[in-house]
């Protein structure tokens, strides 16, 4: 029920009409016409109409341009309202009726109501105000032979609620056992604060106890809150067809309206429905959800797919305003089994481009333009799996719509609206320097959301650059991708500050490079000053590029990322991040911004001189020589990524083999069948295993280990174990050496 808000929006004239040269006079006052209609009486935040005469001199309803950000006009082409002195918010003004909402703080009893236009003020006009008067939308059009039906909305598809009686309406009954959403106003206060005169954001509640029955049984109300949140019916699921009487009570008392509500059947009917603990239908988009928060995908569920169902499709879309339709989220290959997606999902699917790109990402809400953007989730039900004629890495938003057309058994929608607020946090200048540093990357795709504290970096922590060739001291760890998704991205400080001391890094992240690949301190797992000993690059367990494989199968650099860095000109680095630490400040290439090479200091190495393109005060650079990037600490006050680093990996299995000397490492993909391919040579015999519990004895020579991630019906089949529970991602693993033959037995591995 959308409550507390503009009324809808009826067609309407704008004219020019003479100024009035009388005074404006009021004849009477009645609450919203097609919500009750009730003389001489209104509730705080709720919607009268004013009719008399010389009231304005235009006829118009007020606008995106007449709000100030979410609030509402107190004035529209010179005519205002005041209740007992306090302003009113004027929503439509003609020169014989005035639509206002009463703004909270009105005082029950009498109040005075006074019109003003161009500095003209009308005779007071009492007014009652009580704390509730509420209305359920039943306007007049919607009354046939004596007949008051409410309006209704079917949850899931957004169609009317109708007989086939009302002008207009087609003929869909309500069906027991479904969601329907009411509109109304005039139901006082909520529990969350004010309302009156803001555009309502977020799911709210009643302060107010609210009941309501159809056809004699009590209906379930899952919300009852401001609008764009709507209030929730669930239809009894044992009423018979034809026009049900409707009822609602708030705190006990009875509403005054006698309404209908036509219902089309005795049994429940299944309707294939898409819901979000985030957001009804209709309702609005948490921030968290949009480049202004942590840019996580939405929590969806489903039910009632057709039968016949193979596998689901996701596709989020807004319509931007210059008649395209923009692509957020493409999503495809969803297993059968699937029911829902967690907020964040990783890994369940197959990821097409969004508009904004770049790759095969997420596109959190990011809208340049003014007012309320209306968000809108499909989930279609396919009979079989999509055919494309382009690479995965070229699958749009249209091109996956095309494929589907006709293979899909039913669809359900869900809508969401957000409006960027005026200062967004996603368009800060801490927020833009980060998210501009991405841009420099051609080997791997993060996005940037950011809140007020943070940026959150997104990624796979995959890059598409060289992995694992030229490591010559192994654990025969592989690149898989990882979860730093939305809220579980990497978040850096927008605004860094130097710690009064410095913190120590013992082993793991100390930031994220611009193409998502975090950034780790130089030492072994374990590790504090490794300047001998544990320094994993003198080990010779990174690759060519400073990175390798850790213990939760993830890829991560451990000394400067030098083949991203190699996809621009190197002096490119000195005004241009090539990461960021999880203190906020930017780590640069060799040179401070002149071109000179960077100092370092004593304590963690950085230094601060001045920079371009990230927050002054301080800097990392990148060196060829032990400690790489950071001296095992961080100058400025950490995010808390750095405590918490290790919630961000999920390793899926036991630490293979226990690290040995190797030669000839390359990570290649097989062209035949797609699997990626570690290929190594040992000079000794080594162990390895699949469980910690097994062991299986190699002599020296080459070997593969082939690895591929698993899809389809052998991804559900994997899921529906029991110690995949937890699970939404698998993985086959195969070892064999270079003629083909098995050194161990195949197994797959999910997290």
């Amino acid at each position: 029920m959308s409550l507390h808000r503009a009324l809808p929006a009826f067609a309407f004239i704008t004219a020019a009409f003479s100024q009035t040269t009388s005074a404006p006079s009021i004849d009477h006052i009645i609450t919203a016409s097609g919500f009750g209609a009730y003389a001489g009486v209104a509730a705080p935040a709720s919607y009268v109409e004013i009719y008399g005469a010389n009231l304005a001199g235009t006829t118009r309803e007020w606008t995106a341009a007449d709000f100030n950000g979410a609030a509402a006009p107190t004035s529209l082409d010179g005519v205002s309202v005041s209740f007992n002195g306090l302003p009113g918010f004027v929503s439509y003004v003609n020169p014989g009726q005035i639509n206002a909402e009463v703004p909270d703080g009105v005082p029950t009893g009498s109040v005075t109501v006074v019109v003003s236009y161009h500095g003209q003020n009308s005779a007071a006009m009492p007014l009652t105000i009580h704390a509730v008067e509420p209305g359920l939308l039943a306007p007049s059009t919607f009354n046939v032979a004596g007949t008051q039906y409410v309006v209704g909305v079917h949850g899931a598809t957004g169609a009317l609620v109708g007989n086939g009686k009302v002008a207009g309406v087609p003929d869909s009954p309500a069906l027991p056992g479904e969601t329907i959403v009411l509109f109304g106003t005039g139901f006082g206060a909520i529990s969350q604060g004010k309302v009156s005169g803001q555009l309502a954001s977020g799911q709210t509640s009643l302060a107010d106890s609210f009941t309501i029955n159809i056809g004699g049984s009590p209906a379930a109300v899952p919300y009852a809150g401001l609008a764009p949140g709507l209030i929730n019916v669930m239809v009894p699921p044992s009423l018979s067809s034809g026009d049900q009487p409707v009822q609602f009570t708030l705190n006990g008392a009875p509403g005054q309206q006698t309404l209908a509500l036509p219902v089309g059947g005795s049994s429940p009917t299944k309707v294939f429905s898409l819901t979000s603990t985030a957001g009804v239908d209709g309702g609005t988009m948490p921030a968290a959800y949009t480049c202004d928060g942590s840019g996580s995908t939405l929590p969806l569920a489903w039910s009632n797919s057709p039968a016949g169902t193979k596998e689901f499709a996701v596709l989020m879309t807004t319509l931007p305003g210059d008649g395209t339709t923009k692509w957020n989220w493409v999503l495809y290959s969803i297993p059968a089994t699937a029911t829902s997606l967690a907020k964040d999902t990783f890994l369940v699917g197959t990821l097409g481009v969004g508009s904004d790109g770049p790759g095969t990402v997420y596109d959190p809400p990011c809208s340049q333009g003014p007012g309320a953007k209306v968000y809108t989730y499909t989930v279609y039900a396919l009979s079989s799996s999509p055919i494309f004629t382009v690479p995965a890495t070229q699958v749009t938003g249209q091109t996956l719509k095309n494929a589907i057309a006709g293979i899909t058994l039913g669809s359900a929608s869900l809508n969401l609206t957000y409006s960027r607020p005026n200062s967004p946090s996603g368009s800060s200048a801490g927020c833009g320097y980060i998210r501009n540093s991405t841009n420099a990357s051609k080997s791997g795709v993060a996005s940037v959301s950011c809140d007020s504290t943070y940026a959150y970096v997104s990624s796979i922590g995959i890059t598409t650059q060289t992995m694992m060739n030229g490591i010559t001291s192994t654990n025969l760890q592989v690149p898989t991708p990882q979860n730093f998704q939305g809220a579980n991205g990497w978040k850096i400080p927008l605004n860094p500050t130097l710690a009064s001391a410095p913190t120590a890094v013992v082993d793991g992240p100390i930031g994220v490079a611009v193409n998502g690949v975090p950034i780790f301190n130089p030492c072994t797992q374990g590790g504090t000053n490794c300047a001998s000993g544990g320094d994993t690059k003198t080990l010779g367990q990174l690759d060519i590029c400073n990175g390798h494989a850790g213990r939760a199968d993830d890829y991560h650099y451990h000394a400067a990322p030098v083949c991203m860095m190699a996809d621009q000109n190197p002096n490119y680095w000195d005004t241009h991040p090539v990461g960021w630490a999880l203190d906020g400040f930017a780590i640069f290439g060799y040179h401070d911004a002149n071109g000179t090479t960077a100092a370092r200091d004593n304590v963690c190495g950085g230094n601060s001189n001045p920079v371009q393109n990230a927050p002054s005060g301080y800097s990392y650079h990148v060196t060829d020589s032990y400690p790489y990037v950071v001296n095992n600490c961080l100058s400025g006050v950490p995010s808390p990524d750095l405590p918490n680093q290790g919630s961000k990996y999920r390793p899926m299995r036991q630490p293979p083999v226990t690290p040995f000397n190797d030669s000839n490492m390359t990570l290649t993909v097989d062209p035949a069948d797609g699997y990626r391919v570690l290929q190594f040579t040992s000079a000794k015999t080594f162990v390895t295993n699949e469980t910690g519990s097994d062991s299986y004895s190699n002599s020296p020579g080459t070997y593969r280990i082939r690895y591929q991630q698993v899809t389809g019906d052998a991804l559900t089949s994997l899921l529906a174990l029991r110690q995949n529970a937890n699970a939404s991602a698998c993985w086959n693993f195969q070892f064999t050496d270079t003629s083909g033959n098995t050194t161990q037995p195949a197994v797959s591995y999910c997290r």
